[in-house]
């Protein structure tokens, strides 16, 4: 039986405050001489008591009458919950250590020193890995004052933070999420400041080509990351498995459901035996997304399994709807949804314009029929100011249906 107790929950303030709140019990934690951590936002402004509530019944720091499901756990970690209920997901700490030693090892300014910018929220995988690496080169990473929602993500504020990072390293990295990446490319200091950064990690999302093109012409390489809080983060860059770390196909057909392998894989779900029964089979992490792996190994991620809909006996993918979409010249960035209305699925697809948004719901409409079918043009374009996003960077889709089956958005267009 485990005898190892989980800490009762560790507040993560918004901001700078956050970072020095986690690092010292994930030392322990990870070292084996401190307790298993369990890192839970603090309900502030940008972070909604409901989304802690949510949190913490994933995560069940304060149930000691049911005890942690393995002595190993260093880390109960919750999903994202941009799609569903999060889970509370049991991370020991090889899986945590063993892609950060990579990331680590990738080449750089100075081999061995990386210095992190922290950048995502700690309570999310791609905020907690950079504590991780930062641990593990021995470098004390720079935070950004927006962590947790505590002030809006700027490229002033980012370049600053870059600033003190190059004081310190000429090796300086960073893990951002697609939204921040746009934003900092559509500013002059943001361009300067990611140039100022030895390796640019983008996961939480895909990497839509149109703003990889957009980097590459200005001299910025992004990497793209592919993993899960199951897979302590991303194992996959550039489509390419890390070391160690194997990803299939489940099934003889392609595009199947992704199966991965390897040193990275969490230990399952906190107080969820069934679900951990279904989703780690034989060493091996069952994921929800649907891809393919070519002979060479190179991994291809099309979507989430679930995420098809029916629309007049058709099925159509919102996330290839959402592809096409924001690779339109004036889309800055795109969403769709699929609530059911009316006893049907309903494509509703939100919209932050670069410019003005007029004529901009009937182009997309059109672009999108003439590629994907008249089952894949969208019900309704919701052209908005900007899209709502979950504390860890991920788009809140479960807000969109809400708009999408209610009133809408304050302010938007049609």
């Amino acid at each position: 039986m485990p005898t190892r107790p989980l800490l009762s929950r560790l507040p993560v303030p918004p901001g700078i405050a956050g970072v020095d709140a986690v690092l010292p019990a994930l030392a322990a934690a990870l070292a084996g001489s401190g307790p298993p951590v369990a890192p839970v936002p603090v309900s502030s402004a940008a972070v909604s008591t409901s989304y802690v509530a949510a949190v913490l019944a994933a995560v069940r720091p304060d149930d000691r009458s049911a005890p942690l499901e393995h002595d190993d756990v260093a880390v109960v970690l919750s999903t994202s919950g941009s799609t569903g209920d999060p889970r509370g997901v049991l991370l020991p700490a090889r899986a945590l250590t063993a892609m950060c030693t990579v990331a680590n090892a990738m080449p750089g300014g100075e081999p061995g020193t990386p210095l992190w910018i922290v950048a995502l929220p700690v309570t999310s995988m791609g905020g907690l890995n950079v504590l991780v690496r930062a641990l593990a080169s021995g470098v004390a990473p720079v935070a950004l004052p927006s962590l947790g929602g505590a002030e809006p993500f700027t490229p002033g504020a980012f370049a600053a933070a870059v600033g003190v990072a190059r004081s310190r390293s000429s090796d300086v990295r960073v893990s951002l999420v697609p939204a921040q990446v746009a934003r900092l490319l559509a500013d002059d200091a943001g361009v300067e400041a990611l140039r100022g950064c030895t390796r640019i990690l983008v996961g939480g999302g895909p990497l839509r080509p149109s703003l990889r093109s957009i980097a590459t012409g200005l001299g910025i390489n992004l990497t793209a990351t592919y993993g899960s809080t199951e897979t302590a983060g991303g194992c996959v860059f550039d489509g390419t498995p890390l070391p160690g770390v194997t990803v299939g196909v489940e099934g003889e057909r392609e595009p199947g459901r992704l199966v991965i392998e390897g040193p990275c894989l969490a230990l399952g779900y906190r107080g969820a035996p069934e679900l951990t029964a279904l989703c780690f089979v034989d060493g091996r992490f069952r994921t929800s997304d649907l891809g393919t792996v070519s002979q060479d190994g190179t991994v291809a991620v099309l979507g989430r399994i679930d995420d098809v809909v029916v629309v007049n006996g058709v099925n159509v993918s919102p996330a290839a709807v959402e592809r096409v979409i924001e690779d339109l010249p004036d889309v800055a960035a795109a969403a769709v949804v699929a609530p059911v209305i009316g006893g049907e699925p309903s494509l509703h697809a939100f919209i932050e314009a670069r410019d003005a948004a007029e004529g901009l719901a009937g182009l997309v409409e059109a672009v999108v029929e003439d590629r994907l079918g008249r089952a894949a043009r969208p019900a309704r374009v919701w052209p908005i100011d900007r899209l709502p996003y979950l504390p860890n960077g991920k788009v809140d889709r479960k807000r969109l249906e809400a708009w999408a089956t209610g009133p809408g958005p304050a302010g938007a267009g049609e």
